[in-house]
């Protein structure tokens, strides 16, 4: 036991000096350096995670996934250049300007650059500048505080937005442990989340927006689970107003709710995430986010797998890339087969719930075109309660995609796409065929009632 614990605790040391070389001293050009460091921080998470933690108690262990996260506070992010468009929108949010209604592109030849901070230095490193904003309102005032705050000062917009990622995640990790106390779970389970090497490089260290829309999210599952409906649903309009992929997870609440309180949730989830955008409301920004959401259907693709099968009967058939309209076919076969798992429940358990939602949000990954690391952080933290863990594997395996960033301009090795879902069709295959006992009680849950909670 003793030596188990110091293998643990030198894991967890060279785990937080892992998550430093990755973080400060990587670039993401080299795949090599990137790749072997994520191996070898899954791996110090295995052993860190081995058998009983040596930690005396589970707070200790929340502690240590912090001082994780803060480790990375005055890094730059080093694996995406999104965080330039987070700069650039707050920027236009913080001098009363909506970010919905001007192309970077447009206003940088159009017109002169009124917007104060915003420079041909900032433009220059946007992914993306002939396209609308697509970051919905709760990341717009977000990024705009963060502007108000730090003016134009690139380092320390950083360093304030990964403060509210941190924020964020703290809390995520604090209602996974309310989840579980509800569930009579084992509240270890969590550090599947809370020491994820993905989760934290992606999140806390590249600073996407997932990390407030999982807060959200599990803020209404546990408030669905508490009986208070109202506030869960202000809870889910404010997850949708983070990231617009909590709206798979609708149908899984129906049968449960029954048809009036689904759609009084719905309506009142609905009316919180208008009024999040109403200051953004205009009939043109809707139209220009609208525009840029279906472009990401027709115009993006990285690391897909279904899509890319797609893609390549279509240069078979056509000759050319058929993104165009088997993108948005793909997307309605994966709301369609979204409503079918829904459908197709039958035990309404918690247990259900949160392998239902990871279903649901793995179909939608399998039949995008477009499959970043981070999308994945959603799901590892759903699985924290479901009995399949193939999103803990997947983390791992999509390290595989930061190959593309070898070359300029960026190209994907599609061998190592292959590799990467091979492995991962054979690990669900695997769990499927051999799990069989439910890790969380399988009593029916009365959904309109408030729950017996001891905490």
């Amino acid at each position: 036991m003793i030596r188990d614990r110091v293998v643990q605790a030198t894991a967890a040391a060279l785990m937080l000096a892992g998550f430093v070389w990755l973080g400060y001293f990587t670039v993401r050009t080299n795949f090599l350096q990137v790749f072997s460091l994520f191996l070898i921080l899954f791996a110090l998470y295995a052993l860190v995670l081995w058998r009983n933690p040596f930690f005396k108690n589970i707070w200790m262990a929340l502690c240590l996934a912090l001082l994780f996260r803060l480790a990375l506070l005055f890094m730059m992010p080093n694996l995406t250049d999104d965080y330039f468009r987070f700069i650039w929108d707050g920027l236009f949010v913080a001098n009363g300007s909506n970010p919905y209604l001007t192309l970077p592109s447009a206003y940088i030849h159009g017109t002169p650059l009124s917007v104060p901070g915003t420079s041909l230095f900032l433009y220059g490193r946007l992914n993306s500048p002939d396209y609308y904003s697509v970051y919905p309102p709760v990341c717009q005032y977000i990024f705009g505080l963060t502007a108000k705050i730090c003016g134009a000062d690139i380092f320390w917009n950083v360093v304030m937005i990964r403060i509210f990622v941190l924020l964020s995640e703290c809390g995520s990790m604090a209602l996974l442990y309310k989840i579980a106390r509800q569930l009579n779970a084992p509240v270890n389970n969590i550090l599947i989340y809370a020491f994820n090497p993905l989760v934290i490089i992606e999140l806390t260290g590249n600073l996407h927006p997932e990390a407030f829309m999982i807060f959200f999210l599990l803020m209404a599952i546990y408030l669905l689970m508490r009986g208070r409906q109202i506030l869960s649903s202000l809870s889910f309009g404010m997850a949708v107003g983070a990231k617009l992929v909590p709206l798979i997870f609708l149908p899984l609440l129906i049968k449960r709710l029954g048809l009036v309180k689904s759609l009084k949730y719905f309506a009142i989830a609905g009316a919180a995430t208008i009024l999040l955008f109403l200051p953004f409301i205009s009939l043109q920004s809707i139209s220009n986010f609208t525009t840029s959401l279906s472009l990401y259907f027709k115009l993006f693709e990285f690391n897909a797998s279904i899509y890319y099968m797609a893609r390549w009967i279509g240069y078979q058939i056509t000759g050319y890339n058929v993104i165009a309209f088997s993108g948005m076919i793909l997307a309605i076969i994966s709301f369609l087969a979204i409503i079918i798992i829904s459908y197709r429940e039958k035990m309404l358990t918690w247990a259900s719930l949160f392998s239902h939602m990871l279903f649901c949000a793995t179909v939608y990954l399998l039949f995008a075109t477009t499959v970043h690391p981070w999308y994945l952080t959603p799901l590892i933290a759903i699985s924290v309660f479901s009995r399949y863990k193939y999103a803990v594997v997947w983390s791992l395996l999509i390290a595989l995609s930061y190959s593309a960033y070898q070359t300029l301009p960026y190209s994907e090795n599609l061998w190592l796409v292959a590799i990467e879902y091979v492995l991962l069709g054979m690990w669900i295959i695997y769990e499927i065929l051999t799990t069989r006992a439910q890790v969380l009680p399988v009593k029916e849950v009365d959904w309109g009632a408030k729950q017996d909670v001891s905490m």
